[in-house]
């Protein structure tokens, strides 16, 4: 059980919170250790009591995107700092089921479930015959659409293994009897009829017909009619197979908003690594993207252009941007006119400017709509810093109506623009550990660029962006857990 999970239930019992983990509870161990969620039906008297009980616990609400959200349900996030989980409290204050897309059904069992518990792992859990009679509901309604059927054959053989591990202890005529008290509408025979359907298993044809006419004699506690649940369960399937071709596991964001999380350093300090395991880390439960602003992909203004930029380099070498960036460093353009630097460079390091604008920008937005846009790189505030302006510094003042004027005129407006991050994550190692790292991955830049790099990223300025800096020159699961708590508080 992980820490931040522990507190929580002995929090639970230390404040008399009535609750019970209502569903799945044969995989409870998982829920504990963060694999999956923790499913807490809470009394609805004891709410607003468990809503500050979480805040105390440093869990932070979310929200699903688009039409996802079902009433008298809400998620709640909090990082265990010891393992770097997220533990996702699913919590309910009614019991709001039926098919995985829509839940159209609130069954009123609450009282059912809470009266008739036992323990488990010390979580207060219902008695095998309570939880019998939800998950037969639960599973048998599925039988009822096609589309349904489609996600349930994913995970069938559990359902034959939880069935049967309910069965061990719980009774069917004790889960009739529950279903009788709490539910009349539903005729206590059939019920029992889905179980041993369940338990045989029965043809699928069989399963089918006990599915409907279950869903038929549970249509008092419906929360639509037929026709707009169908067209809601056909909206959201379409929801999810759009989500799936992003590559987004959940359409899940925090409630308080996205955010951009810049990722700076010199070569060689892991941003690459660390960005890829944070996007694992939080695409699991949230809308992330990962972008990388030190090559921008191409606008339609500067697509064209950008076609010609490796046959340029290839003909000009003098107006690389490294080796200008190299005279610039070494202080070797102050030997030759201002006005004389490559006007090749001044024009791509507009053109620069033009596409990491438009990403970020767009980054922007949709950290206002919710999604957690991961960074690598960002413009600084420092001019001739990597990723920053670059013209400035080199352009003649008093020549102010020349070209290279006005494409350092036009790049440092595009570059103030840029909308600032919300968090910036500093990573530096010292510069033998930079150039032993880069030496012995698959793409290596030259050393001295390296060494270039390094120093020209440690005295990089975000204003009052908040910047937290962390070391990688250490155990790589300890700058993973100090990472992810940087990034945790800052959403």
């Amino acid at each position: 059980m992980l820490t931040k999970t522990r507190e929580l239930i002995e929090e639970l019992r230390r404040n008399r919170i009535r609750y019970c983990h209502w569903k799945s509870n044969l995989a409870l161990a998982e829920s504990l250790a963060g694999e999956t969620d923790i499913d807490l039906l809470i009394h609805r008297q004891h709410a607003g009591q468990f809503r500050i009980l979480l805040s105390q616990l440093c869990f932070q609400p979310a929200v699903t995107t688009g039409s996802g959200s079902f009433p008298s349900v809400e998620h709640y996030y909090a990082l265990d700092e010891e393992s770097g989980v997220l533990v996702h409290v699913h919590a309910y204050y009614r019991v709001i089921t039926g098919e995985s897309l829509t839940k159209n059904y609130h069954l009123p069992i609450e009282e059912m479930l809470l009266q008739n518990t036992r323990e488990e792992d010390s979580v207060v859990v219902p008695t095998k015959s309570a939880e019998l009679a939800v998950f037969t509901i639960r599973i048998m309604m599925k039988h009822a659409s096609i589309v349904e059927l489609l996600l349930l054959y994913r995970y069938w053989q559990e359902v034959l293994q939880e069935i049967n591990w309910l069965l061990e202890s719980g009774s069917i005529e004790e889960s009739v009897s529950l279903v009788e008290q709490w539910l009349p509408a539903l005729d206590g025979h059939l019920l029992a009829e889905c179980i041993t359907a369940l338990k045989t298993p029965a043809s699928l044809f069989r399963r089918v017909d006990l599915g409907l006419r279950l869903r038929s004699q549970l249509r008092p506690y419906a929360r639509h009619s037929m026709i707009p649940n169908w067209l809601t369960g056909v909206r959201k399937f379409l929801t999810m197979f759009l989500r799936r071709l992003h590559g987004t596991k959940r359409g899940m964001v925090p409630r308080d908003g996205g955010a951009v999380i810049a990722f700076v350093g010199s070569e060689a300090t892991g941003k690459s690594t660390l960005i890829s395991e944070m996007r694992r880390w939080l695409g699991e439960h949230f809308d992330v993207e990962q972008i990388h602003a030190g090559k921008p992909k191409s606008t339609w203004l500067t697509l064209i252009p950008n076609i010609f930029v490796p046959a340029l380099r290839s003909l000009l070498p003098g107006s690389r941007t490294t080796q200008v960036e190299a005279e610039y460093a070494q202080g070797k353009q102050s030997e030759r006119t201002r006005t004389d630097y490559p006007l090749t460079f001044a024009i791509r390091s507009a053109l620069l400017a033009y596409d990491r604008h438009a990403l970020l920008t767009r980054a922007y937005g949709e950290a206002a709509n919710s999604t957690i846009v991961l960074c690598d790189r960002y413009p600084s505030l420092l001019n001739g810093a990597p990723d920053s302006p670059q013209l400035s510094n080199l352009v003649d003042s008093a020549n102010g109506n020349s070209l290279r004027h006005r494409m350092a005129r036009i790049e440092d407006r595009l570059y103030r623009e840029i909308p600032a991050p919300d968090l910036v994550v500093y990573l530096s190692a010292p510069l033998d550990v930079t150039l032993s790292r880069n030496a012995a991955r698959g793409k290596t830049e030259p050393e001295e660029y390296v060494r270039r790099r390094h120093a020209r990223t440690a005295s990089l300025q975000f204003g009052k962006t908040p910047v937290y800096e962390i070391n990688t020159d250490q155990p790589f699961d300890q700058t993973v857990r100090e990472v992810k708590t940087a990034i945790w508080n800052a959403l």
